[in-house]
């Protein structure tokens, strides 16, 4: 294995893979969904003395995604 490679020895560049960002988004805001759905419903159960941002996680998940999808639309 080299640690060093000359630039005329190296190979191009791979091409850069199509995909839709639009999907990661959703995904990813879906898991955030799901996630303050499932915490809401059992808030009183989690024994932490830290569990009021927990929620607030996930909202802050949810807003960012909203504003990844205003970001994407823009390309």
């Amino acid at each position: 294995m080299k640690f060093f490679v000359k630039d005329s020895e190296r190979r191009p560049d791979p091409a850069p893979a199509k995909s839709n960002p639009r999907i990661a988004i959703f995904v990813g805001m879906a898991i955030f969904a799901i996630a303050l759905v499932a915490i809401l419903l059992g808030y009183n159960s989690i024994s932490s003395a830290h569990k009021i941002w927990y929620p607030y996680t996930c909202v802050v998940g949810l807003a960012l995604g909203i504003v990844a999808l205003f970001t994407t639309r823009k390309r």
